[in-house]
């Protein structure tokens, strides 16, 4: 007999076939049959999802909740918006290995969220989110920055052969222990300071395991079509399959150039290239406000970069840098203005009142200039200060989403609205990627169909990360579900009130367990740590 039965409703399996009536068996941990209602079945429980769509769980391709699962393993805003799987390790930074300076960098960043880093290893990352069981599934990949940090510090230094070779040692072993690939965040230091041949190198030696690269490019704004260049030629001379992050075109005076990029992709594939995307379904990023300063100005680390803030000769350096456009880094500040710049994330007494303001209205209040303002508020954060940049347009929002190749993925964390994850507002991403995506671009705009979006949030990203039992609703594959009803399914986090759970995900099966219920989480940790099986030879 099944553990569960899910009849009457409307299933969409994930091939992006157009869903069906089909009652859904579970047995165990996982789907033992789809089968006509007509069909007899029998299980210990038996779930109505009539009137209710029925699909695989969401796989999050592009998470930051490598530390956000050990504060809260409940994984809240995630599961609820049904998400079932997280790929962490994005953007360059990964909770492991931790050698000298990635350790210091990770132990600073656990601090606010109340972890202890007592691990090193991939390996023992991943046992220590084994042990501690989450409410969805995780799998990570190893961030090239944290590679860097390990062997070469914080220092805007060339990576020598002996480094390098170093650095893919600890790659291949990361990969050994179950990590998924490689990633890189080349608007972030040190990542930025790797060459191009530095990436083809690391991507060579994960593509040669079986792992992908996934890559926050080296630029979303004027330099956004050499940046999609680089990362087809990583791909083309790593022989790895490429996943281009949160594809976007960053600055007013840049939208548009979506439709040269994707065409650049598509010629790359044609060429035999493997080249993929995600994106999020909001026209604003969100990433630490230190992030608008010049790569020279990073170099170091922390201590260095404040020290820079606080001498006025190397501010009144840095300020002239945002004046001119560069081929050298992202004009933030030039492409989206002061204004469009909203501040997030503030700990400092004082400072909390500025919360969800722009810097430009944080900068009248004070009778400051803004890049003033900016700076003041990063040395009295100590650079623990996010920002909200609104610098995208809707427009290409929807011409990277509707693409074939297109996945979703969050960009956000497994957050809750109760706790330290509370304490401070968070880019609405975090609660309401996927809901959004079913409720605003299928249903409202019409973009696609139902069974389509659903492709990308499922069997597409299951696919590009290397997960052949996820993705899917078929005889044998994992049992994770969502039951979401069409005429309620909708986010409800907004950038003014950011920590509020979506509507219309009625239920959630995780490995088979039943972990939201009537829009309710049962406090069940059933989730998996996925380990990737290298291909050796």
């Amino acid at each position: 007999m099944d553990s569960i039965l899910i009849k009457g409703g409307m299933v969409a399996d994930g091939s992006g076939a157009p869903s069906a009536e089909l009652n859904v068996a579970i047995k165990g941990s996982r789907i033992s049959g789809l089968f006509k209602p007509s069909e007899a079945s029998k299980a210990s429980m038996v779930i109505d999802a009539t009137g209710m769509i029925v699909c695989p769980g969401f796989v999050d391709i592009h998470t930051h909740s490598d530390l956000y699962l050990l504060q809260n393993p409940l994984a809240e805003s995630k599961i609820r918006q049904g998400v079932t799987t997280e790929l962490v390790g994005n953007c360059g930074g990964s909770a492991a290995p931790l050698i000298g300076a990635a350790r210091e960098v990770l132990v600073d960043s656990a601090r606010d969220l109340e972890v202890n880093i007592d691990w090193s290893s991939i390996d023992e990352y991943l046992l220590r989110l084994y042990n501690l069981r989450t409410s969805v599934n995780v799998a990570t990949l190893v961030g090239a920055e944290t590679l860097r940090l390990c062997v070469l510090g914080t220092k805007d230094v060339k990576a020598d052969p002996e480094s390098l070779r170093k650095m893919n040692g600890l790659l291949t072993e990361s990969m050994l222990q179950g990590a998924f690939g490689l990633s890189s965040g080349l608007i972030y230091a040190p990542g930025c300071y790797a060459s191009t041949e530095e990436l083809i190198s690391l991507a060579s030696t994960s593509a040669s395991l079986g792992g992908i690269y996934t890559s926050h490019i080296r630029g979303e704004g004027g330099t956004l079509v050499r940046a999609v260049a680089e990362a087809i030629r990583i791909g083309r001379e790593a022989r790895t399959a490429v996943e281009i992050s949160h594809h976007k075109a960053c600055g007013k005076p840049n939208w548009g150039m979506v439709n040269e990029t994707l065409k650049m992709i598509e010629r790359a594939r044609a060429e035999g290239i493997d080249v993929g995307f995600d994106v999020y379904p909001y026209t604003a990023s969100n990433t630490s406000l230190d992030s608008i300063l010049p790569p020279w100005a990073r170099d170091g680390g922390k201590e260095a970069i404040l020290g820079r803030l606080k001498n006025p000769d190397e501010r009144r350096r840095i300020a002239e840098t945002f004046s001119t456009r560069s081929d050298e880094f992202e004009n933030t500040v030039m492409e989206d203005g002061w204004e469009n710049i909203v501040i997030q994330g503030l700990s400092h007494g004082s400072n909390r009142r500025f919360e969800n303001k722009s810097v430009a209205d944080i900068a009248k209040e004070l009778g400051k200039d803004p890049i003033e303002t900016a700076f003041d508020l990063m040395v009295e954060e100590r650079l623990n200060v996010s920002a909200i940049f609104h610098e995208i347009s809707e427009d290409d929002v929807m011409t990277v989403m509707r693409h074939p190749l297109a996945c979703i993925g969050s960009d956000g964390m497994s957050e809750s609205a109760y706790g330290p994850l509370s304490d401070s507002a968070t880019h609405p991403r975090s609660y309401g990627t996927f809901p959004r995506v079913l409720r605003r671009y299928s249903i409202e705009k019409g973009l696609f169909p139902l069974h389509e979006a659903i492709m990308k949030m499922t069997s597409i990203p299951a696919e590009r990360i290397g997960l052949l039992d996820r993705g899917m609703l078929a005889k044998g594959m994992a049992a994770d579900v969502v039951i979401f009803d069409p005429l309620k399914v909708r986010d409800v986090a907004t950038f003014e009130d950011s920590h509020r759970y979506p509507e219309g995900i009625v239920s959630v099966l995780v490995n088979g367990a039943v972990t939201i219920e009537n829009g309710q989480h049962t406090k069940e940790r059933a989730g998996l740590v996925l380990r990737h099986t290298p291909r050796v030879g």
